[in-house]
């Protein structure tokens, strides 16, 4: 057993890049009290309902820890016709014998193309000046105000190649 962390923050960053899928989604957590129970929600196959089910940190940890694959286990996300060793061999052969039409090559949407359609907003378009931006750095951790305070600093950042 490791020892207790300080921060729960620093556990849940490293259990979270670990992890494939996380078992529960955050929209579906209904309740938190600090210390003591966690409450979700979740579909009953057996009734088509939604059940609504409160355990405490403890039963919470041990129901995800169970979700945390053994060192050097091998994710398996596709296997048969669907692997992509034999994908593109296979997988014209299954549409035939369903009698279903190939489909065509898939065209790659970008955020920026999605952003103008659903959003009638250009995301590479400067709110300030209306100049087309050029990505140079990721900033996070800045609230709105220190985003406004900083304005000039990060707008005369200029793009270092990695």
């Amino acid at each position: 057993m490791s020892k207790k962390t300080e921060n729960g923050r620093k556990t849940v960053n490293y259990l979270g890049r670990y992890l494939k899928k996380p078992p529960i989604s955050g929209s579906r957590l209904a309740h938190y009290t600090c210390g003591a129970t966690l409450s979700f929600t979740y579909l009953d196959h057996r009734t088509q309902t939604y059940q609504q089910e409160t355990l405490s940190q403890a039963d919470m940890l041990r129901r995800v820890v169970q979700h945390i694959p053994e060192k050097h286990f091998r994710m398996i996300r596709y296997f048969g016709f669907l692997a992509n060793r034999v994908c593109g061999q296979y997988l014209p052969k299954v549409y035939e014998a369903l009698k279903m039409a190939t489909p065509g090559p898939v065209t790659k949407l970008y955020f920026a193309q999605m952003a103008k359609a659903f959003l009638n907003v250009d995301p590479f378009r400067c709110v300030l000046c209306g100049a087309r931006m050029v990505y140079t750095a990721a900033i996070s951790g800045l609230t709105v105000q220190g985003l406004v305070l900083n304005a000039q600093a990060i707008a005369q950042m200029r793009y270092v190649k990695p």
